[in-house]
């Protein structure tokens, strides 16, 4: 037998990727020829390594690695060691991704192509590898080529950036061998202060001119190994003890830069230097080579410019004062301003060279002559123009001649370290609780101008609540929220909410008005790869929340008449953006951005503003730069909801932090904690939920043989290891990124939901291009104690609430579909009908919910509905849900604070009565689909008000009274006799049962006071006979005696 070609070494996940391994394998196959299935899994379990063997077990058991074929076994390990990424989070790290100090160009790209294979850019990769490098190239003289390049391509900006690099690396070596000691000591203290050890050779044997800054090895900085080591000096991560920067400055002497502007001293940090220095024009020099450079970053401490304006030919300019620089520079883009409205002057040449302390040289246009107004008298001075659109620096030629701030020349001041505290202390108007005010715009909303006036009458309040609302409407009065008025074509009813601390929130029910007659404005909502662009090197995070932010916006006057609500208490309306208002969210997005726009690492998503910085320093002036423009705007924030400097953010469903981007697990977390159905019914829901997505899970109905199993009548209940194997196995399918996608502005947005005796579920799904559904993300809970007392409509209800509050940050400000299995909520949470009187006080406040979301909600029967009900029949149990606090409610009547029915004699009373007792458990469990009308007649035209609270039945706020109790009710309501007019408005404010205006008629018709203090009918007038008035004249007399009546 002929040797073998090569070695099949054991796979070592630290050193290469699987992928990999099985290319170098393929390849010994090839070389060997060896073709046959069989023979490669043998080489493969032999070679792969004992570890890797160990684990492949693992993952097959209880088969075994001999059962599976050499494809089968590759695609397991693959699957393990190779899940495919993230596309957002890869397009994070591909945008993220910028050239280190010292690294090769050709390294650079090849880092980017391998960052680029999970990002799914398609055919636009060359575009995006072009821009990246372009953008990410960390040189400028590079970029400036770059960019002046016209039709750019991929390959051949990696050919230009090659040859520069390669230049540039000749020139050292030329230098480096010229044996100018002096010079190459004048370069090793440029640029960043890094020590250049030219001649040390690295492990490639190309000669390097540098020395690693993490750890002064010779080698690249990104191929160090100590890149994410903590050093012991500086608390810092990235470089070790021996090579931290702030210990050596410390220790070092004066740098060529000290004393050029005063000593300086202290802690370093990245400053400019602007000094120029003048020579005179060689006729060989090039001028196309020369680079536009203004300024140099080195370790200095940082110095506050002075900056003085003064007015040439007419213009304000503004310059950065420098006595280093000998002549007063401007830019081009300033020298075009200076003459906009007159002919611009052609510069005269000028035979200067302009160099920067580095020695780059800057490109000279010419020279102008311009009017500068000085204290005196206007004085024609010179002035040199160069490229570009960098600082006007007020060189020693201005200032001697101007006589400019000469006390202020040597005068340094360094701005203090912000501290978190200091800062906050500063900006303490930005944390009142008083309510913010936006200065200088006002939101408009705009209605169709056919559009005819809406008004609805105010609905009635529940007398124990009056009070409250009456208390809430004086407090919005009193903070210039609300004013009353007395005329308004356009009304929209109230729906008073309880808070949990007992309070009432007042909410205007603006379905079927404002938001009817309006065109709702759109806004771009930003995309979630935009956002996390934006805060990529980010180190800490700041998350900061708006206090009662809509309300912080004030309505134009002319949108103010179409916000106006109904009350009890008359016509009030609102002087500020109210909630519920379909435009609210894009109005206020649009706003947010219009203040903090063109702020790196700052982003703003509806109501949420992050904050972060490459280190803690630059952190904090982020976060200062926001806070003075929140105060200068007149806006206010919540102290207590805001969280300063935190490691890591979650966000949009995803965790943020110093380490990227990763995806939050509770987005499946409804799937990882299942519990494992305990019967048949269990598990026909849970079967139900996969065969949703059956097509989107490949050899389903092999892996769930042995639960199907289990739905056969003869075969008895009997969870073993092979139901448990397939029942985790078909919960993996279900967090695989066969089935999950990420969120996609772009796409429709689908909310099911569902409830079932003992949880709710939620799935949000985008709708593909195809119609089909895929899955963003799963939820669902346990219902607590008082939630399982709740009617079938409230649970069907609460699935809803639940699925929209979990899922917030992914529906608020879009349109979206909500998709339940219970008729009677398409009725309710119509977002185009009124929210109902009648219905429970907990279907109103969810109902006042949803309006502040635009959406639309359809009925789907519950076979077709079954992703949400398997959730919902399999809930993670949740044992930090509390109980609710419980909603205004009316059990008993009152007089002078003496209850005379108890809640608990009304629900006595309903087990008694077999018609409500009934009737309670068809609230609770659902009714059924045929009922004997002449008895439940009246109930099943409420059903959908009908709700159970204490084991009473409600219609609305109002108790349903059994019969044994009704009687002795109305003659408490009667003791005072107040007639039926008053007795039975009384009634209807806390009670009813079927045919109660009756029974109250008959009882005041049966009562003899009543009948005896009544007003007497009006009688009629008498009418008198006529005297006769002459002898002879005809009459008639009628006389009633006993007996017949007699006439004459």
């Amino acid at each position: 037998m002929a040797a073998l070609v090569g070695t099949v070494s054991p796979f070592d996940w630290e050193l290469q990727s699987w992928d990999e391994y099985i290319e170098v394998l393929d390849y010994f196959f090839q070389a060997n020829e060896i073709t046959d299935a069989g023979k490669r899994k043998a080489v493969l379990l032999s070679g792969v390594g004992a570890s890797t063997y160990s684990l492949l077990r693992s993952l097959l058991c209880p088969m075994t690695p001999a059962e599976k074929t050499y494809q089968e076994l590759v695609v397991v390990l693959k699957a393990h060691y190779n899940p495919k990424p993230s596309e957002i989070v890869q397009r994070y790290k591909f945008n993220s991704r910028t050239r280190h100090t010292g690294e090769k160009v050709a390294d650079y790209v090849a880092e980017l192509k391998k960052l680029a294979q999970y990002c799914e850019y398609g055919p636009t990769l060359p575009q995006m590898l072009r821009d990246r490098l372009v953008c990410g190239v960390n040189d400028d003289r590079m970029q400036r080529r770059l960019l002046s390049e016209v039709d750019l391509t991929f390959e051949k900006a990696l050919t230009m950036c090659l040859a520069m690099e390669s230049a540039d690396r000749n020139i050292k070596d030329l230098q480096g061998f010229s044996g100018d000691e002096e010079s190459q000591s004048q370069r090793s203290h440029q640029g960043q202060s890094v020590v250049h050890n030219v001649g040390a050779v690295d492990k490639r044997g190309w000669k390097t001119d540098y020395e690693c800054f993490r750890c002064k090895g010779n080698h690249a900085p990104h191929e160090c190994k100590f890149i994410n080591e903590l050093c012991h000096h500086c608390q810092k991560r990235g470089h070790i003890k021996r090579a931290c920067k702030s210990k050596h400055v410390m220790q070092s002497h004066k740098t060529p830069f000290q004393g050029l502007r005063g000593e300086r001293k202290g802690k370093e940090k990245a400053g400019r230097s602007h000094l120029v220095k003048e020579e005179d024009v060689s006729e060989t020099e090039d001028a196309g080579d020369i680079n536009t450079i203004y300024s140099v970053s080195h370790k200095m401490p940082k110095v506050a410019p002075i900056l003085q304006k003064l007015k040439v030919n007419g213009m304000n300019i503004e310059f950065e004062v420098d006595t280093g620089c000998g002549i007063t520079i401007i830019s081009k883009k300033q020298y075009s301003k200076l003459w906009k409205n007159t002919d611009i002057p052609e510069w005269e040449p000028c035979n200067l060279t302009l160099k920067t302390y580095t020695g780059e040289k800057m490109l000279v246009l010419g020279q102008v002559i311009g009017t500068v107004q000085s204290q005196m008298d206007n004085k024609k001075l010179t002035m040199v123009v160069v490229e570009g659109a960098g600082p006007n620096l007020l060189g020693r030629n201005w200032l001697k001649d101007l006589r400019v701030l000469p006390q202020l020349v040597n005068t340094v001041t360094a701005s203090p370290t912000l501290h978190l505290a200091d800062l906050l202390d500063r900006y303490a108007e930005v944390f009142k609780d008083e309510l913010g005010q936006l200065k200088g715009t006002t939101a408009k909303i705009h209605v169709n101008s056919e559009a005819q006036p809406r008004f609805y009458k105010p609905r009635r309040i529940p007398f124990a609540v009056k009070p409250l609302v009456e208390a809430e409407l004086q407090r919005l009065v009193d903070e210039k929220i609300i004013e009353p008025v007395q005329f308004s074509e356009w009304a929209a009813p109230i729906v008073p909410v309880r808070k949990p601390d007992g309070s009432i929130r007042i909410c205007g029910d603006y379905k079927l008005t404002v938001n009817r007659a309006s065109s709702v404005e759109q806004y771009p909502i930003p995309k979630v790869e935009d956002l996390f662009a934006q805060l990529a090197g980010g180190n800490k995070f700041s998350k900061l929340d708006m206090s009662h932010a809509y309300q912080q916006i004030v309505l134009d006057e002319s949108a103010k008449k179409y916000v106006t609500v109904n009350t009890h208490k008359g016509l009030y309306t609102y002087g500020r953006l109210p909630f519920g208002v379909a435009s609210s969210p894009a109005i206020f997005q649009r706003t947010m951005e219009g203040i903090l726009q063109n702020m790196p690492h700052v982003t703003v998503y509806l109501d949420d503003i992050l904050v972060t910085g490459v280190s803690e320093d630059d952190h904090l002036r982020n976060l200062e730069e926001v806070l003075s423009r929140l105060k200068q705007s007149g806006l206010r924030l919540k102290r207590s909801k805001c969280k300063f400097l935190g490691t890591e953010v979650v966000f949009l469903g995803h965790k943020i932090s110093a380490a990227g981007v990763q995806p939050v697990a509770e987005k499946v977390q409804a799937i990882q904690e299942a519990p494992t159905p305990r019967s048949v019914s269990e598990l026909k829901a849970y079967l139900g939920l996969l065969n949703y997505y059956h097509k989107f899970l490949p050899s389903l109905s092999t892996l769930l043989a042995p639960l199907h199993a289990l739905l056969r009548k003869e075969t008895k209940w009997t969870w073993s290891c092979e139901q448990k194997e397939a029942f985790e196995k078909s919960k993996n399918l279900l967090q695989s990124d066969a089935l999950l996608v990420h969120y996609d502005v772009n796409k429709p947005i689908i909310l099911a939901c569902d409830a079932s005796p003992y949880g709710v579920g939620a799935v949000l799904s985008h709708r593909m291009g195809d119609g089909s559904e895929r899955p963003i993300g799963f939820v669902s809970r346990t219902l607590n104690a008082a939630e399982k007392n709740y009617s079938q409509i409230e649970k069907e209800g609460l699935a809803v609430i639940f699925g929209v509050k979990k899922f917030h940050t992914y529906l608020y400000g879009r349109q979206f579909t909500i998709v339940t299995d219970h008729k009677p909520l398409i009725s309710l949470f119509n977002e185009l009908k009124e929210v109902p009187q009648m219905a429970s006080p907990r279907i109103q406040r969810w109902a006042v919910t949803l309006c502040g979301y635009e959406y639309s909600i359809v009925y789907k029967a519950g076979k077709d509905h079954q992703n949400a009900d398997g959730l919902s029949r399999l809930p993670v149990a949740e044992t930090g849900v509390e109980t609710p606090a419980e909603e205004e409610r009316v059990l008993l009547l009152e007089e002078n604070g003496v209850p005379l029915v108890k809640a608990d004699q009304v629900r006595k009373w309903t087990d008694k009565d077999t018609v409500l007792a009934r009737v309670r458990e068809f609230v609770l469990r659902g009714w059924p689909k045929r009922v004997e009308k002449s008895v439940f007649g009246a109930y099943v035209k409420r059903k959908e008000e009908l709700s159970v609270e204490a084991g009473c039945v409600l219609w609305g706020a109002r108790v349903v009274i059994p019969p044994p109790g009704r009687t002795d009710l109305l003659k408490h309501l009667h003791t005072t006799h107040p007639g039926i007019i008053r007795m039975k408005g009384l009634a209807r404010s806390y009670m009813w049962w079927p045919k109660m205006d009756a029974d109250i008629e008959a009882m005041v018709k049966t009562c003899t006071m009543c009948q005896e203090n009544r007003n007497s009918p009006q009688c009629a007038p008498l009418h008198p006979w006529e005297v006769p008035t002459f002898h002879g004249e005809d009459f008639t007399l009628i006389m009633r005696a006993r007996g017949w009546a007699r006439c004459f």
